[in-house]
């Protein structure tokens, strides 16, 4: 058996440990509120308690960001040691992602791996980055993570706020992002029982 042939699988282990263990026991552990209440109120504690409420949602948002933050890490990492030991040097993600194709012979647009792959690469610069380019392509390509219907999340601070601070990151989000990551594994991996979709 080859080096390069175990890794998908331990990179695969390793990423669906830390989503699992980590994003989501600690998002489990943080207190969020369907919808914010907005207006006049009655007394202080009553005000009081909206603010705690609109802390409490943006503490949960920023959290999943960081979390997005790091799969996006985890993933690029264990990409450009992947590629690398195929004789590819780490390049942006788009190209290696190509590259991955070149190297297995799968078409991973055709098998739905990475349009949720690129999504949270996006994510990722415009937490670590807020406003610019990449926060327009992800406005375009994913308007629905701006999406507040429930108006369950405010910007805390003063107005204007800059658009990428509206950026709106949920469980189901880390889910998809997790899963794409997991499946990415799957399928490069060479070796016999690869897992090609997680149960999540």
């Amino acid at each position: 058996m080859m080096h390069a042939d175990q890794l998908p699988r331990v990179f695969q282990a390793n990423a669906d440990r830390f989503y699992q263990r980590v994003v989501l026991k600690t998002l489990g552990e943080l207190t969020t509120h369907d919808t914010l209440a907005v207006g006049p109120t009655a007394d202080i504690a009553e005000f009081l308690d909206r603010c705690a409420a609109q802390v409490d949602n943006h503490i949960a948002n920023e959290a999943a960001k960081a979390f997005a933050l790091t799969l996006d890490g985890i993933f690029e990492r264990q990409l450009a040691r992947w590629t690398g030991v195929h004789g590819v040097k780490a390049q942006k993600l788009e190209a290696t992602l190509e590259a991955a194709d070149r190297i297995t012979a799968i078409d991973l647009v055709r098998a739905g791996i990475v349009g949720d792959l690129s999504e949270l690469h996006l994510v990722a610069n415009v937490a670590r980055h807020g406003d610019g380019s990449s926060c327009d392509k992800l406005k375009v390509a994913a308007p629905q993570l701006w999406d507040s219907p429930m108006l369950d999340y405010y910007d805390l601070a003063p107005d204007p706020a800059p658009v990428s601070e509206e950026l709106r990151v949920r469980p189901d989000d880390l889910r998809r992002y997790a899963r794409a990551i997991a499946r990415f594994w799957g399928h490069v991996d060479p070796l016999p029982n690869a897992v090609r979709d997680p149960l999540y």
